[in-house]
């Protein structure tokens, strides 16, 4: 009886567990963004933001992304493996059993090891926290994923437009170098006019191959995003004539919303949380662990069967100078854990700031460069008009509106391409884009 009772005692103490009170990590934030167009977390209906796009392919793309990615494998596994660690950490005894058969009888013996002050209960309670951190990095790992996508997509439509320019740049060319040959023919011109416009056709042309190469690297950049090799991809990714363009949102918010949409910031608070726990664990190592050791012996050849339990307490003693080092190094890792914390919130303010800085620039940008195209559209078809109705003006200035047109719709095109790629990433930066059914 006394043995059951320093047993069930032993128990009790082992759930009166020593280490610090968690408490979660705070900093001041600001109560409002510096821009007056700010933002908020996603609502239920914005968390999938790819379909402001109205783009079915961009949609396709994504839940393939989502089926196929080598780098989500990459998280998945992660999460499987802290996983595993929870459960093995889960189990707060630890201890051995053997068999040992004799010619005369057998014997069973048990050894187990109970900690006083909890080691295992923060050891389960610290790969809990890091297994819920792990599942957080697996969101963020899909969040950074859909922006890669999207991104590429937006990339390759940019790259297709930009080669329709090109072709459409080099037929206005010619045509512009059929007029001056005719002028030519007509006497009203110059040698000098038509090898002018012959160079800027060549250059045109030249343009080509390497705008044609981009678009073939943006198709194998969204293969390789989708999880198969170049040249597999089954999905048409002909250009449809236009480039993706967003239904741009705003809504209200404050920098503290980011706390709980990030996944990487959730992913920091939870390693902090766990660092704590491994506090614990490190200080209750100071402390004193019992062990029972049990044995039962059966006779082979007949007679009466016999049973032994001793229990003994284990004191870290000598080694109490290295336990208290290992105490403060847990502690310099809570603190460390901490800074990393702090660093993520900061830096996710500073990436929404610098990106409705960037999307609002944008905006106006592309406003301006259609207001540009069309500007230049009508002065190239009047300055045509003058040279071959009143020779008023020269060759060289239709030439030179010819590289105006073409400039200008280059500018459009990547103005467009800055501001859906600006979108996504302002989508992705307020913690959107990373909830969709499994991990």
């Amino acid at each position: 009886m006394r043995k059951v009772a320093m047993i069930w005692t032993a128990v009790v103490l082992s759930g009166c567990t020593v280490g610090p009170v968690y408490a979660p990590p705070e900093m001041a934030l600001p109560h409002r963004y510096e821009l007056l167009e700010p933002v908020s977390k996603a609502s239920a209906s914005d968390l999938q933001w790819w379909q402001h796009f109205n783009d079915p392919l961009l949609s396709h793309l994504v839940e393939k992304a989502v089926e196929g990615n080598v780098g989500l494998d990459e998280a998945r596994a992660r999460l499987d493996e802290a996983a595993a660690i929870a459960r093995r950490d889960g189990n707060r005894l630890s201890g051995d059993a053997n068999l040992t058969v004799s010619e005369d009888d057998a014997s069973l013996g048990l050894a187990a090891m109970i900690g006083l002050a909890g080691k295992r209960r923060w050891l389960a309670k610290g790969s809990a926290q890091r297994l819920e951190a792990a599942q957080f990095d697996a969101l963020a790992a899909r969040r950074a994923l859909l922006a890669e996508v999207g991104v590429a997509y937006v990339d390759l439509r940019f790259a297709q437009a930009s080669l329709l320019s090109r072709r459409q740049d080099l037929t206005s060319r010619r045509r512009t170098l059929s007029d001056i040959q005719s002028l030519l023919d007509a006497g009203v011109s110059t040698q000098l006019d038509l090898l002018r416009a012959q160079a800027l056709v060549s250059e045109t042309q030249a343009q080509i191959p390497a705008v044609s190469a981009n678009v073939v690297r943006q198709r194998n950049r969204i293969s390789t995003l989708l999880g198969g090799p170049v040249g597999s991809l089954p999905i048409n990714l002909d250009y449809p004539g236009s480039q993706p363009n967003p239904a741009i949102r705003a809504v209200g918010g404050v920098p503290a919303d980011l706390l709980r949409a990030r996944p990487d910031i959730r992913q920091a608070e939870l390693l902090y949380a766990a660092a704590v726990s491994d506090v614990g664990a490190a200080q209750a190592d100071r402390y004193p662990s019992l062990s029972l050791r049990g044995a039962i012996t059966a006779p082979l050849s007949g007679g009466e069967s016999g049973n032994q339990l001793v229990a003994g307490l284990t004191m870290p003693v000598f080694n109490q100078p290295a336990l208290a080092a290992s105490v403060d190094a847990a502690d310099a890792r809570v603190n460390l854990a901490y800074l990393r914390w702090q660093r993520a919130v900061l830096s996710a303010i500073e990436e929404v700031e610098n990106a409705q800085a960037a999307l609002k620039a944008s905006i106006a940008e592309q406003a301006e460069a259609k207001r540009l195209v069309n500007l230049n559209h009508r002065a190239l078809d009047l300055a045509r008009k003058l040279l071959t109705e009143s020779g008023s003006i020269t060759v060289l200035d239709v030439l030179d509106r010819e590289r105006a047109l073409a400039q200008a719709r280059a500018g459009l095109a990547r103005s467009q391409r800055d501001q859906a790629i600006d979108y996504i990433i302002l989508q992705t930066v307020i913690g959107q884009g990373h909830k969709l059914d499994g991990v």
